[in-house]
């Protein structure tokens, strides 16, 4: 009879021997992208009135804002890339691990193949890495990589990422919709508007809405991201957008689907949404006199001298709408921050 330490360890050859690291070759990156300016950054990822405050600083000190410094010849990527380039040029995943790499599953090639979609993904770039400083900047860098290397259809460039790195994908989606069509995660996601993730600029945040594919794929064992994929789809749906969609895959807990599911969740990512142009219209509509009234609340604090009130409420609102409430939101903070301290003199 076999020994258990023996079964284990055939178990764990197996496991090894279904899954070969991404692709057919392994990459150096040797230019940085020109996406990764700090003024731009900021930009696109911190809420209005925060990234003012940075850049107020900054500037009274004399610095600027920079990423981790790139070393060309000292990142590396994995890629797969299929035996069959489409027309219109391949399609394209960059993929976020949460840990330092992936090893890409042997039956999601098949759909990879079919579609024509190249495999990108990330080494030294896990949940331990630094987000704003390195995790971020990988994305970018290994896009650019790619689409310079390779003919990519712009239309079908997309981010994505497993658990804390499903939820940095969607981060990246949300601040480069000009970049990147869609988001697909797996076991991971995050509520916009909560937990550091507001919307971006107001013409950002409108491309986003109306062309962005988000599809959250967790397990349906995996009970603590299948709820926090339904309060995220919830919440993109009262921001307007269009593209959320999602499914849970039977027997799988914290981990990526099967090729039958990643192949599921592909064929949404890559299918337009068909959106009613009157009901985005009243949404939109419904949305900006929100935000006005919450706007005309911290407002009516302030003329009262209510500086704290309004202070707290202006930050929430910063927090919650980000770019949606700018450039309103950024000239009252200034306003009252100037009548505060006046008022204390």
């Amino acid at each position: 009879m076999r020994s258990v330490l023996a079964m284990l360890f055939s178990f764990a050859w197996v496991a090894v021997a279904a899954a070969a690291p991404v692709g057919d070759s392994r990459q150096m990156l040797d230019d940085a992208s020109p996406r990764v300016n700090g003024e731009d950054f900021s930009r696109r990822l911190l809420s209005p009135i925060a990234a003012d405050d940075i850049a107020r600083f900054l500037e009274s000190e004399g610095r600027t804002l920079a990423p981790e410094p790139f070393i060309p010849g000292r990142e590396s990527i994995d890629v797969f890339v299929p035996a069959q380039m489409p027309a219109a040029g391949f399609g394209l995943i960059v993929f976020v691990p949460a840990g330092d790499d992936f090893f890409l599953p042997r039956d999601w090639r098949a759909s990879l193949e079919r579609r024509g979609i190249v495999f990108v993904s990330l080494r030294g770039a896990g949940n331990d890495a630094d987000v704003i400083g390195r995790r971020i900047p990988m994305v970018l860098h290994a896009t650019d990589h790619a689409i310079d290397s390779l003919r990519i259809d712009p239309a079908r460039v997309y981010v994505s990422g497993f658990s804390g790195g499903a939820r940095l994908a969607q981060r990246v989606a949300l601040a480069w919709p000009d970049l990147f069509s869609g988001s697909l995660q797996f076991a991971g996601s995050v509520v916009v508007g909560m937990n550091r993730l507001p919307p971006p600029p107001r013409e950002l945040m409108s491309r986003f809405q109306e062309n962005t594919r988000v599809v959250l794929v967790s397990g349906n064992l995996d009970l603590p991201n299948r709820r926090n994929d339904a309060e995220t789809r919830e919440g993109l749906r009262a921001l307007c957008v269009a593209g959320e969609r999602g499914f849970g895959p039977a027997r799988l807990d914290h981990w990526v689907p099967d090729g039958r599911a990643f192949a599921r969740a592909l064929e949404m990512l890559e299918t337009p949404v068909a959106v009613d142009p009157t009901a985005r219209a009243d949404c939109r509509q419904r949305l900006a006199a929100g935000i006005a009234k919450e706007l005309d609340a911290a407002q009516a604090d302030a003329d009262q001298a209510r500086w704290r009130e309004a202070v707290d409420r202006l930050v929430a609102l910063d927090d919650r709408y980000g770019g949606l409430a700018a450039p309103r939101s950024v000239e009252m903070a200034h306003a009252i921050m100037a009548r505060r301290d006046g008022a204390a003199h």
